[in-house]
Formats: structure tokens, C-alpha cells, sequence
């Protein structure tokens, strides 16, 4: 893939201003659930490992660790441009959201949908649209989803 050029992945601000809030419940329940039972465990086995450590410096790390997924969850966009016809990296694309576990939804010469089907998720909640444009594909999904993307199509 040397003629094809990755623009950088963009956060899609849906409502600036205030703070985004995940999709739905069903989507951050098991995020949530892994926080409430991993992360107590995790500072409880710390302390153990060393009772001397100020609770503040095994904490405050661990929430913020705990807090980093949400941020992968959010909206971005990024583009893969071309010198020539865009349609023809559309297989490429394919191979690559297959590998991830993505199944193609929809189809048309315009738009393509892809979702990962997983028994917490509905379907288009983590989904990844495609824009078919003349020299380019418009991908939008959720950011840590775009970045092994293109990581997988750079390869």
C-alpha cells in the first residue's frame, strides 16, 4: 500500500462543550464490572506487596489506568487518501476489518458499515462507516478501533 497515504485520527467532538458520554449502559457495563471488581483487588494486592506505600501512590494510578479505556471509546475519523480510484483499497479494508473481528453490515457505492458482533454490544455500537469517495475512504469509528486499523492496513 505505497500510493496510499493515512491522514491522522481526528476526535469527532458530537456535542463541544460538554463532556461526552458513553453510547449507552450496555456498552460500559462490562468496563464498568471489571472496574469495580479489578481494581479494588488489584490496590488491595499492592498494599499487600508493600504495606509501607502511601495508599494515594497506589490509587490514584490505578483509577487513572482504569479511566484510560474510556478514552479509546470515543468517536474519531481519519482518512486513507490515494492518487488513484479509492474503490480498489476496499478489499484491503475488508481483510483488515476481518482480522480485527469486524463483519460488513451494509454495502453500497457511497457508504460501508462494519460492526463487531459481541453479545454486550448492539450493532452499531462500535460500529466503523466507511465514505467511499473519488480519492479517498472516510473511516469513522471509535478511536482505539481506527488505530489498530491503520496499523493493520500499514502493515
Amino acid at each position: 500500500m505505497k500510493s496510499v497515504t493515512f491522514s491522522e485520527i481526528v476526535r469527532v467532538h458530537q456535542r463541544p462543550g460538554y463532556l461526552r458520554r458513553l453510547a449507552t449502559w450496555r456498552q460500559s457495563l462490562p468496563w464498568a464490572l471489571t472496574l469495580l471488581a479489578g481494581l479494588p483487588l488489584l490496590m488491595l494486592a499492592l498494599h499487600l506487596i508493600d504495606p509501607g506505600t502511601p495508599l494515594a501512590y497506589i490509587v490514584l494510578p490505578a483509577l487513572l489506568g482504569g479511566v484510560l479505556p474510556v478514552c479509546m471509546l470515543g468517536p474519531g475519523r481519519f482518512e486513507m487518501q490515494t492518487r488513484f480510484d479509492a474503490r480498489y483499497m476496499i478489499n484491503t479494508l475488508d481483510e483488515a476489518m476481518s482480522a480485527l473481528g469486524y463483519r460488513k453490515s451494509a454495502d453500497d457505492s457511497e457508504r460501508i458499515s462494519y460492526y463487531r458482533p459481541r453479545p454486550w454490544l448492539r450493532q452499531q455500537e462500535g460500529a466503523i462507516t466507511v465514505a467511499v469517495l473519488p480519492h479517498a475512504l472516510e473511516v469513522i469509528g471509535p478511536v482505539g478501533s481506527l488505530r489498530l486499523l491503520q496499523h493493520r492496513i500499514a502493515r
